[in-house]
Order: structure tokens, then C-alpha cells, then sequence
């Protein structure tokens, strides 16, 4: 029972706590109507005076120190509510300074303080503007924000007390009157302060609602702060001497409701983003002390996905190279030397050399758009594909390179590689007992070079166009073509890597170069001028990173 009491209790806490507040109120009206002879006799008028003066010189001070938030954290926050409401106060701290230095006893303020009527009028009109203005303010979307130049919201408050400041002062048959001496409160202050009563009963209901929409502790304040309000305007109703209890108990609700609305203020304007702020500095405090713990577990994390990565890639590299098969032939009258260098773990480039039949050399060079990964499926795709289609023809005693390439090219418009995909690459076949080279080019763009013995360099003509994906625009026909090597020349094929190699200046390697080292090695074995093209391409380089694939072989056909 007491559990589902206080599961009750914990649901409808902020309810639960307005009933109270309003109940204590009224009790409090029963216990002080027993001590009416008592305070008469105890508080005398000085007295009364001094504290009526304390009471409402702290409401003013409390008026004015709202005001004073809401008007310059207007440009930060913007916040139309909450710069109407501090506007709305600050014309109450005028006028209720005006009530306070007009009260009956005080000094002369403008005119001799004699009765109890202007200050009396005074107070019903601040409250009218309080009740009204609390009115309007729930009507204002609490996140609201205002273009309004806030220097708006000093003047008209400002424009508004001296109008009425001069009017009851100087004409106060403009108002009824509110108070008669020797008999008390008029009906026309006791009906308006119904009217305010009712003003602020419904501004509090909207402010419940309001809150129950989104249990924002501010608006459950502004309620609070309401109901004691309406207390503090009954009391006004019941009193009969401006010096009687029920005045004075009226000044305090109105000093703890006043009390309540600057906390709210406080709290929305001031407290709450240094709450906020705090909570963020908490926050980034005990991330920074665990940031490191962070960075070294993502560090750690990284450390073993690029672990995997590299051993992937390696793997990946071991199957590329391992499709790029060369066996040293057999047969004498035929030699082979390669070179293939990679610019990253997996190549772009490929070659392949492999005897056909006793009579049959042949091979391939060439490359793909693009590096890396992608690049290295190409070259996936191409091996197995040529390896097929040879298979393929050398059943059919078809030795043709042009027709290997004229299906390689259909093969690879059925695939799903991109537009932007394309293969560059010459594919030839070496007849190692007529001397004859037979081949065929699918847009390689670097030249075969015969080396001939007395150091020539000799240039082999090719042309053809790529394999890629333009088959719906352009069917090629790849042509053959032939050429007789002598005895103890050489041949290089290689791609471009070698010659768009680059130094620190920017400066490509060339032909040039290549055909000089070629020609200064040309009576060298095979072996060796394959080093001295690649210590020229390195020591050109003074030892950079390469930007591509260098690949190349280099065929001798002896004696």
C-alpha cells in the first residue's frame, strides 16, 4: 500500500505540490484571522510603515532585478517571453515604487500623501498590468524568438508608468475611486480585484497545461508563483484599514510570489546555462581523461584491420604473381629475361610467357586503368580469360593473336566493369624454328625495340585500339602482324612505366635514356642488360617512390 502510495506520490509530485501550496495559503488566511486584535495592538502605524516599506522595496528590487535579466540576455538568447515578461515587471517596479512613496503616512510624493486612494490606485493598476501581462506572456511560445530591438522593451514600460504617474496624480477623477477613508474599500477595488483573481486563475491553468507538456521546472515555478499572486489579491479584498492584518498579509504573498518569479527568471536566464555549461565541461573533462584509453584502443583496432589489410594484400600480390607465369624454355635458340616492379602491393600490370607447342613461344604485356586493387582484378580477369581462349583455339590449330584479342575484347564487354575500365596490351607469338614473330596490339602505347649486335635500336610498329567498353559504337578488328628476327638480336617489350618514370624535378625518363642503355648493353647477355635498365631507371629516379608499374621482359633469339 505504502509503495503504491508513494509510486502515486512520485508520478503527480509537481501537482501534488501545487494543492499544497495553495491549501497552505488559505490555511494560513484561517490562523492570522485569529490574531487580527493582537497585530493591532503590537504593530503600530510607524511600524507597519517600515515593514509595508521593506515588503515592497524588495518587490521593486526583485521587479527590476528580472527586468534587468531578461533585457540583457535578450541577445544572446532572443527569447520573446521571456523579454515581454521582464518588460511587464519593470513596469511593475514602476508603478509599485509610485504605490509605496504615495502610501498614507509617507512623505509628500508630487502631492501631499494625505489619503489612501492613489496609492490604492496605483496598486490595483499594477496589478492589472501583472495579471495581464502573465496573461499574454502564456499565449507567447516559450521558445519564441523576437527580432524586436530590445531598447522596445525599456521605453514603452517607461512611456506607460509616467502616463499613469501623471495621471493619478495629477487627474484622479480619470479613475474611480478605490479607497474612502473612514470606510474602506470601494466596490470598484473590490470588483477589480475579482477581475485579477480571475486573470490569474487562468493564466495559472495555462501554465499547468503548459507544463504537463513539458515538465519544464521554470513554467511549474511560474505556476506557483501565480497561486500565491491570487492569495496575496484576496487578501486585498478582505482588508478594512490599509494598517489591518490582512494588508500585511497580503504584502508578504506578494513578496514570496515576487520571491519565486525572480528564482524562475534565475534559473531560465542565468542558472540554467551555467548548469549546462557545467555538465559540458564535466563531460569533456572525463573524456579527455579518457581519451587517451580511446586513442589507444582505436589505434590498437587499426593497428590490426591494417595487419589484416597488409596480409590480404600480400596474399592478393602472391596469387597475381602467381598468375604471371614465365618458364625458362627448353629450346636454345630462345631466351628469356623479366623485370616486374609494382608500384604498389598488387600491380595494374601484367605479362605472361608460356611455350605453346615444340615450335611455339608466346606471350603477353601489357596494363589496366587505374592501381591497386581494382587494377589487380583486372589483370585476374585477363589472365584467365586469354588462358581460355587459348585453350580454346590451340584445339582448333588457330595460332592467331589477333583473333585471341578480337574475343578478349567481346568477353570483356559482357562484364560489369565500369565505362571508365579499359585494357591496354600486345599479344604476340615467337616461332623459335622459322625465327618469326607474329603479333597483335590492342592499344598498347609502348613501341617493341629491337636490339640488333652492332647497338641499332630498331622500333617495331604497332596499332590497335584497347579493349573496353564501346563495343555498341565500335566493333575492332584486330590485324596480325609479322617480322623475321635475326640470330643474336634482342627485343624488349615493357610498358610505360619505365619511360614516365619520374625524378625530384619532374622530369620523365623517356625513350631516349632507355634506347642509350640499350645500346650500350647491346652486346650483354640478356640478364645483364635487364639490370642496367633498371639501375638507370632507379638511379634517373635518385631512388623515389615509383608512381607505376614497371614491367618488362626481353626475348634473344640465338644462333
Amino acid at each position: 500500500m505504502l509503495k503504491k502510495i508513494s509510486k502515486i506520490f512520485t508520478k503527480y509530485k509537481q501537482y501534488i505540490i501545487l494543492i499544497i501550496t495553495g491549501l497552505a495559503a488559505f490555511s494560513l488566511f484561517e490562523i492570522v484571522g485569529l490574531f487580527e486584535e493582537e497585530f493591532e495592538q503590537i504593530m503600530s502605524i510607524a511600524n507597519y510603515l517600515t515593514w509595508h516599506y521593506l515588503f515592497e522595496f524588495i518587490s521593486i528590487l526583485v521587479s527590476f532585478s528580472v527586468f534587468v535579466v531578461s533585457y540583457y540576455t535578450y541577445d544572446q538568447t532572443r527569447n520573446l517571453r521571456t523579454v515581454f515578461l521582464g518588460s511587464v515587471f519593470f513596469t511593475i517596479a514602476m508603478v509599485d515604487m509610485f504605490h509605496t512613496l504615495s502610501f498614507k503616512g509617507m512623505p509628500d510624493f508630487f502631492i501631499e500623501n494625505i489619503g489612501a486612494n492613489r496609492s490604492t490606485t496605483f496598486w490595483i493598476i499594477a496589478r492589472f498590468i501583472s495579471s495581464i501581462g502573465f496573461l499574454i506572456a502564456t499565449i507567447i511560445p516559450p521558445k519564441q524568438k523576437s527580432k524586436i530591438r530590445k531598447e522596445v522593451f525599456l521605453i514603452v514600460p517607461m512611456f506607460i508608468s509616467v502616463f499613469f504617474l501623471v495621471t493619478v496624480t495629477y487627474y484622479p477623477n480619470l479613475f474611480p475611486p478605490m479607497f474612502v477613508d473612514g470606510q474602506g474599500l470601494t466596490s470598484y477595488k473590490i470588483y477589480s480585484e475579482y477581475v485579477i483573481i480571475l486573470l490569474f486563475a487562468v493564466a495559472t491553468f495555462r501554465l499547468i497545461a503548459e507544463y504537463k507538456k513539458g515538465k519544464d521546472r521554470v513554467i511549474f515555478l511560474f505556476a506557483i508563483s501565480l497561486i500565491i499572486s491570487i492569495f496575496s489579491e484576496i487578501a486585498f479584498v478582505l482588508y478594512v484599514s490599509v494598517y489591518d492584518i490582512y494588508n500585511y498579509l497580503g504584502h508578504i504573498y506578494k513578496f514570496i510570489a515576487f520571491f519565486i518569479i525572480f528564482r524562475a527568471i534565475l534559473i531560465s536566464s542565468i542558472k540554467k546555462p551555467y548548469l549546462q555549461l557545467y555538465t559540458a565541461k564535466q563531460k569533456l573533462k572525463d573524456h579527455a581523461e579518457n581519451l587517451d584509453n580511446i586513442v589507444n584502443e582505436r589505434t590498437n583496432e587499426i593497428k590490426k584491420l591494417n595487419n589484416k589489410l597488409l596480409n590480404d594484400l600480400k596474399y592478393a600480390r602472391n596469387i597475381q604473381k602467381s598468375m604471371f607465369y614465365f618458364k625458362e624454355p627448353e629450346n636454345k635458340n630462345i631466351s628469356f629475361e623479366v623485370r616486374y616492379v609494382p608500384a604498389e602491393r598488387v600491380s595494374g600490370d601484367f605479362y605472361s610467357i608460356f611455350k605453346i607447342d615444340e615450335d611455339n613461344m608466346a606471350f603477353y604485356i601489357g596494363d589496366v586503368s587505374g592501381h591497386g586493387v581494382p587494377a589487380a582484378m583486372l589483370t585476374v580477369f585477363l589472365n584467365q580469360t586469354i588462358r581460355s581462349l587459348l585453350d580454346l583455339n590451340n584445339t582448333k590449330n588457330n595460332l592467331s593473336p589477333s583473333s585471341i584479342l578480337d574475343d578478349t575484347y567481346k568477353a570483356f564487354n559482357k562484364t560489369n566493369f565500369g565505362d571508365h575500365v579499359y585494357i591496354v596490351m600486345l599479344f604476340g607469338i615467337y616461332n623459335m624454328k622459322t625465327n618469326e614473330l607474329k603479333w597483335s596490339s590492342a592499344g598498347h602505347n609502348t613501341e617493341p625495340l629491337i636490339i640488333k649486335k652492332n647497338g641499332e635500336i630498331q622500333e617495331i610498329e604497332i596499332k590497335g585500339f584497347p579493349i573496353c567498353k564501346l563495343i555498341e559504337f565500335y566493333s575492332e578488328n584486330y590485324k596480325d602482324y609479322k617480322i623475321k628476327i635475326e640470330p643474336s638480336n634482342k627485343i624488349m617489350f615493357y610498358t610505360d612505366g619505365i619511360t614516365e618514370a619520374r625524378n625530384a624535378s619532374r622530369e620523365f625518363y623517356g625513350e631516349e635514356r632507355l634506347k642509350k642503355v640499350l645500346k650500350d648493353n647491346s652486346n650483354n647477355s640478356v640478364k645483364d642488360m635487364a639490370d642496367a635498365v633498371c639501375d638507370g631507371v632507379f638511379e634517373f629516379m635518385e631512388n623515389k617512390k615509383i608512381q607505376d608499374d614497371i614491367t618488362f621482359f626481353i626475348m634473344e633469339a640465338r644462333e
